[in-house]
């Protein structure tokens, strides 16, 4: 069954009113006809089986006749933050870590970015980058789509985790692996909210670990060797859901 974002003010009154950029993809693309069922989600948690009944200009309707029961959200809420690397490694960062699980994106200019970001085209950023997330959602049959946080830097992100737990990779962290803190703090960390931070292609600072530390935030290292920006969030976010039971069946 075909599947389409429809955004909940759209869906009213048992009617879904699918937007013309999508209704000129069923029409034309995938030649689907008034009485084709399709499946639509709001990005909120709901999903439903719809008929196509007819237009209403530029824009397809649909009556809802179900809504599918799919809970498929991970009870560890993982929030990503993640130095922003240079080209579009963003997007394949924030393409991969959706179809793994993360809840919230928050995207970061620490010490080393080379790339620097602010205002209109932050916001124009953000933007696409929360329409890609969307994108990986229909394909990976999740209903909730992860939150983009705007551009922040790392003070602002220091107050924005505040005294929630925090695991920062470091490169140089030699005495605690990833593996190792989670399964040691499992009890406290599963089905929880856990922010994960991870620098852009030249790490954090040295003065940037310390801070977290005083903070409260665990570095924790990955290993001898030493992987690309956007290698590393998809690793990272693969294992603790698999740590925490979030890539098992049903």
């Amino acid at each position: 069954m075909q599947r389409f974002f429809v955004s909940a003010q759209n869906i009213k009154n048992n009617k879904v009113y699918i937007d013309e950029d999508q209704s000129r993809h069923i029409e034309k693309v995938l030649r689907l006809r008034t009485g084709d069922i399709i499946s639509v989600f709001d990005g909120k948690g709901h999903e439903y089986q719809v008929r196509l009944s007819g237009r209403e200009r530029k824009t397809l309707l649909a009556d809802i006749e179900a809504e599918l029961k799919r809970d498929n959200e991970a009870a560890t809420r993982l929030s990503l933050v993640q130095g922003i690397p240079r080209g579009d490694k963003m997007d394949t960062i924030i393409q991969k870590v959706t179809e793994i699980g993360v809840s919230t994106i928050y995207p970061l200019i620490s010490e080393r970015s080379v790339i620097k970001l602010s205002g209109e085209k932050a916001e124009k950023k953000v933007e696409r980058w929360q329409l890609i997330a969307r994108e990986a959602c229909k394909q990976c049959r999740r209903n909730v789509i992860p939150e983009l946080k705007p551009v922040l830097d790392f003070s602002a992100l220091l107050k924005e985790i505040g005294q929630r737990p925090a695991i920062m990779l470091y490169e140089n962290e030699e005495q605690t692996g990833l593996k190792t803190l989670l399964r040691e703090k499992q009890e406290s960390l599963a089905g929880r909210e856990i922010f994960v931070l991870l620098g852009p292609e030249g790490g954090f600072s040295e003065a940037e670990v310390e801070e977290a530390r005083r903070k409260g935030i665990i570095p924790a290292g990955l290993g001898p060797r030493i992987l690309r920006s956007e290698t590393a969030a998809i690793v990272v976010a693969g294992i603790i859901m698999y740590e925490y039971g979030e890539m098992e069946p049903g």
